[in-house]
């Protein structure tokens, strides 16, 4: 590129840089930071809330529409005939910004409530929390959720319960109806393209990424070096465009708050919080049951994370633990189900009867889950059909077709990477925000030098999912500044620890479940006793299903508070 318009590309870098911030800088300071909101913080502020601290903290109904037909999907999705768009109701809730000094002012959380059946007698609500990654170009997880599997819920429990869908603080699929909402990095793709480019001038480089940010060769230890550099940057551009006094608000010890604060009103002062939190969304629960315990009613903690590895581990090594764990579940799999002439697949999956496009649309979905949480890029096709072992996993008998061509079919299924498309941070600002050790700039620059030198052997820990890896922003907390106001302690002390809840958790586990590594209840809930820790042996069906052993289980234990059986 010729020196001229390398400095020029650098000069509108720096000015989109800087007007991201002007933007926000033009308000008036806030007295009212979190204490750790560092140096960052002081680069862009503006009042926390238009709204008043007097408040009421009621729901506000409104229309389903932004919930159910943000963008016409209702138009173009299957819609099951057990779904009662009649019984489906939508609101606003008010909660204070910060539990610690309401005087602060209000913000709001959208939920979504599958009401209980009138003519049986109301037991209360079960508030589900899904997970936070997208499931599809058209759906969130909410959707998805409350259109295909709340009418099965309210059927298997009965009627009994209204079900309950909100959008937490900090990471939700209609921003424009939950504050605080998506920290937004970037406001077009003019404007993202433009930064990398420029990002690419200020780090001396000639990008290897394209305009859908794949990288259009397989990549080098340079090239990882170089993007994880630009990782930094984008952060960087982030911060500054936000309002970083509501970054310190998105923690998730304030969305258990705010749960409570639902139960209370939907269910009545001090009645039992019922919750159901899948993956991610498990942390609501665990993050339930160590502050309210007193609180909870029948809580499901679906495929969890260990409570001490979320709030105290490294989030790199957290990746690179969860990235081998999964390549070699996804090889096995591979081995298993795929390679063999005679394939017999009923001693792994949970469905003793799969014919060959059931596996296919297996590995394909498994391979593109795995990208969706692992890959913090994407790869060219030309790239991805050179990974030799990507080729050996998708080979197949001539009779089943021309492999090179399903190939293709594969690899197009793969390329769509949901946290690549959009121009947020994702749930980066909850989770990294969550930890329990607070942000300091000498120890980031030294973890930022020790992860460098790792790269060399790290990006090609797992040939299944790509040639080359390297994770996306949720495992690189070490370079997110901002700590949540209120975070999870927990502690070992006797006078301290938290009652016996009057109903023990239900744990779900997954044996051969690639992104949930099994782990022992006691690293799940911590100090709480009477969890019922059940494993389901076989790979499949993760959502709920009330025919099988696990859906049974879960409709079990949230009529009765109990289960039978925890091998299923």
């Amino acid at each position: 590129m010729p020196t001229t318009s390398r400095r020029m590309l650098m000069l509108i870098f720096f000015v989109i840089v800087l007007r991201s911030c002007a933007v926000f800088a033009a308000g008036p300071a806030n007295p009212a930071s979190p204490d750790n909101d560092l140096q960052t913080s002081e680069l862009c502020k503006v009042p926390i809330s238009s709204n008043v601290a007097t408040q009421p903290r009621r729901p506000r109904i409104i229309p389903c529409g932004g919930m159910l037909n943000e963008v016409g999907v209702l138009e173009r999705m299957y819609i099951p005939d057990s779904f009662d768009q009649d019984r489906v109701q939508c609101g606003l809730f008010d909660v204070p910004l910060d539990w610690a000094r309401p005087e602060l002012g209000y913000e709001q959380l959208h939920y979504t409530k599958y009401l209980a059946a009138s003519d049986v007698e109301r037991e209360g609500t079960i508030f589900v929390n899904p997970g936070y990654h997208p499931t599809g170009p058209s759906l969130t997880p909410q959707q998805r959720w409350m259109l295909y599997t709340a009418p099965k819920l309210h059927n298997s429990t009965e009627g009994k319960y209204d079900i309950v869908i909100w959008n937490v603080r900090g990471y939700s699929g209609h921003p424009s109806l939950t504050r605080p909402k998506l920290a937004r990095c970037f406001d077009t793709k003019e404007e993202s393209d433009m930064f990398y480019r420029g990002a690419g001038v200020v780090l001396g480089v000639e990008p290897a990424w394209g305009g859908r940010m794949e990288f259009l060769h397989e990549q080098t230890y340079e090239d990882a070096k170089h993007w994880f550099h630009l990782q930094s940057m984008v952060v960087e551009q982030c911060v500054r465009k936000q309002n970083t006094t509501l970054l310190g608000y998105m923690g998730t010890a304030a969305t258990v708050r705010d749960l409570v604060a639902m139960a209370d009103t939907f269910d009545g002062s001090g009645s039992p919080v019922n919750f159901w939190g899948m993956e991610y969304g498990a942390h609501v629960g665990q993050y339930l049951l160590q502050m309210f315990p007193e609180r909870a009613g029948r809580v499901i903690l679906q495929a969890p994370q260990g409570l001490d590895t979320y709030l105290y581990e490294d989030t790199y090594e957290t990746w690179r633990h969860e990235l081998t764990y999964a390549h070699t579940l996804i090889g096995d799999f591979v081995k298993s189900c795929i390679e063999p002439e005679d394939a017999d697949c009923s001693t792994y999956w949970h469905d003793e009867v799969l014919d060959q496009d059931d596996i296919d649309m297996a590995q394909e979905s498994l391979f593109k889950w795995a990208r969706n949480r692992y890959m913090g890029w994407r790869n060219s096709h030309e790239t991805d059909s050179n990974n030799s072992a990507l080729a050996a996993a998708c080979e197949r008998p001539g009779s089943w077709g021309d492999p090179t061509y399903w190939l293709i079919d594969t690899l197009n299924e793969m390329q769509y990477i949901e946290h690549l498309d959009d121009f947020t941070l994702g749930v980066m600002p909850v989770y990294c925000g969550d930890k329990s050790t607070d942000y300091n700039q000498e120890t980031a620059a030294t973890r930022i030098r020790e992860i460098e030198a790792m790269l060399e052997d790290d990006i090609r820990l797992a040939p299944f999912l790509s040639s080359s890896i390297f994770p996306p922003l949720d495992y690189l907390c070490h370079i997110w500044p901002i700590r949540a106001v209120e975070r999870l302690r927990i502690t070992t002390l006797e006078s301290e620890m938290p009652e016996t809840p009057a109903v023990g958790p239900l744990i779900i586990q997954y044996s051969q479940n690639p992104f949930a590594r099994f782990l022992a209840p006691s690293s799940i809930v911590p100090r709480i006793k009477g969890a019922h820790n059940i494993v389901q042996l076989k790979f499949g069906v993760h959502g709920f299903e009330p025919e099988t052993d696990v859906g049974r289980t879960i409709v079990e234990y949230l009529l009765h508070g109990g289960v039978t059986s925890h091998l299923l």
